[in-house]
């Protein structure tokens, strides 16, 4: 082979070997292998990093804006680098972001090749709702009241609605519900019933509000917590809408009370019944007795003829010869032991209506009278039986008791015979009484026509209504009756009143001297 021959064959060899070499280098870089995909999950505001290892320059990119590199040359969406180990920080903001997770895919491009190599999950958009108490203080539960609202505030960054609580709980107004990022007022109290009031709700008991927003997707929830009524708050159920007026026999065995609208009768037997609700159903019952004393009323606690069962709720009063008047109350536990060193001091008080200063319960302490009631012979009188005598002043009833002296009777020739006491002065005023005879014919009108007539005696002296010492008048029920206001040298003997009809006398009363 001649020389240039030899020239030419080893270049095209030389060309060959290099063009070997360059084929086996482009095969070795499209064969590179992209990194393996990771899956990230982060939350608004995180910086996560990632690592992967590179066989050749790259690219990167984000297709979502909430999710970018975070690089020398600041937040971008598309970065890139060198072959080798290349770690990644990501910026994590709140753009977009919704009530469920959502996702950003960074895919590489390497050489002739690109692929996902990583996907970033976002979790969901972290609610809030934050409950404040009456004092704007943070809270963890939802106080109620009793009697009077609670207030407390809700704030979210949604729309709410107060869904889900027992039908007990009360929401002034009826609902709770808000806007997003306004703090909403509402007020709360417990619906009584006469038994959950008394006792107090803690969180342990489980009890709870849940709101929700418009679609049901988000919820919170909140403990409910009630003290329970106030120890000084009672509230009770009687038998009857009304305390007052109640009559009970002389052999404690028949409770009755009359509707004055209908002239009917309720009527129980052995005792009243009734529902007490205090704190704890912790109370005090007191027993009084109010005794009236020449028309004068006055109170004594701790009587023994009546009878309270706490575990029945049931008063009971003990067999009696005579009328009395008794009065039952229950107080809170909190209000008796505010009194517990001088009850009576605190309960009766003055009532000065008639002109006299007369014991009578004070107003504040009515509200725990849970009844009035007098026993009293329940055997049906004779409308013209007896004869009724009552204070001028305070309109108490002087009881009238029989008249038994023969010689005085036959004196004044009377059929029935009575004698009551004059009562005594009081607070500088003398007072006088009236009297009702309950005699057939002896009213207004027999009175006018003078068939119908009264004569008082003091020391064998008639008493004139021309000098003020006696006058015609009607009773507290406007039937004719004559009241005595005392013989003008003074009341130191007994004063004979005879009641006749066309001149016959039909009963005589003996009026006593007021004695202390």
């Amino acid at each position: 082979m001649n020389s240039i021959l030899k020239r030419a064959y080893y270049a095209l060899i030389i060309t060959a070997l290099v063009g070997a070499a360059s084929c086996e280098g482009e095969d070795d870089t499209t064969a590179v292998e992209l990194p393996k995909a990771v899956e990230i999950t982060c939350k608004a505001g995180d910086t996560p990093t990632f690592t992967f290892t590179a066989a050749a320059d790259w690219q990167l990119s984000s297709d979502a804006t909430w999710c970018k590199f975070d690089t020398a040359a600041g937040l971008v969406l598309d970065t890139s680098g060198k072959a080798g180990e290349n770690t990644i920080r990501l910026n994590i903001t709140d753009e977009n972001i919704k009530s469920e997770a959502t996702r950003a895919t960074l895919s590489i491009k390497m050489g002739d090749k690109s692929g996902v190599i990583a996907t970033v999950v976002r979790d969901a958009k972290k609610q809030y709702m934050h409950l404040y108490d009456s004092d704007n203080n943070p809270a963890s539960a939802i106080e109620i009241g009793y009697v009077d609202w609670i207030s407390f505030s809700i704030e979210a960054d949604f729309r709410f609605a107060a869904v889900e609580y027992p039908a007990w709980v009360e929401f002034e107004g009826g609902a709770v519900t808000g806007v997003a990022g306004k703090r909403t007022e509402a007020r709360a109290r417990i619906v009584p019933d006469g038994e959950r009031e008394q006792y107090p709700i803690t969180e342990e008991d489980g009890v709870s509000v849940t709101f929700t927003d418009e679609s049901g997707d988000i919820s919170f929830s909140f403990p409910v917590i009630f003290k329970g009524m106030d120890d000084t708050e009672l509230s009770f159920t009687a038998p009857t809408s009304s305390t007052y007026g109640w009559e009970v026999s002389l052999d404690g065995k028949s409770y009755r009370q009359k509707n004055e609208a209908t002239g009917e009768y309720t009527t129980f037997e052995d005792g009243l019944t009734y529902k007490i609700t205090a704190l704890n159903n912790d109370y005090e019952v007191l027993l009084i007795e109010r005794v009236v004393d020449r028309g004068i009323p006055s109170y004594v606690f701790g009587v023994e003829w009546m009878t309270f069962d706490k575990t029945t709720a049931t008063l009971s009063v003990e067999a009696s010869d005579s009328s009395r008047y008794g009065v039952a109350m229950v107080l809170p536990r909190g209000t008796y032991n505010a009194i517990v060193n001088d009850i009576k001091s605190h309960i009766i008080g003055i009532d000065d209506a008639s002109g006299l200063d007369l014991e009578a319960i004070n107003s504040e302490y009515q509200r725990y009278i849970i009844t009035e009631f007098t026993q009293m012979d329940f055997t049906e009188r004779d409308p013209y039986e007896g004869m009724y005598v009552y204070h001028s002043l305070t309109i108490y009833e002087i009881p009238c008791m029989p008249y038994t002296n023969a010689e005085v009777i036959a004196k004044y020739g009377a059929t029935e015979a009575f004698t009551c006491p004059f009562p005594l002065p009081k607070d500088g005023k003398m007072p006088s009484i009236i009297i009702d005879p309950r005699i057939e014919g002896w009213t207004t009108d027999t009175f006018n026509d003078g068939s119908a007539t009264v004569e008082f005696y003091y020391r064998d002296q008639r008493l004139k209504a021309s000098e003020g010492e006696f006058e015609m008048c009607e009773n507290k029920d406007e039937v004719m009756a004559t009241r005595l206001m005392g013989p003008t040298e003074g009341f130191e003997e007994e004063v004979y009143v005879i009641f006749k009809v066309d001149g016959v006398a039909k009963k005589l009363l003996v009026v006593t001297p007021p004695v202390e």
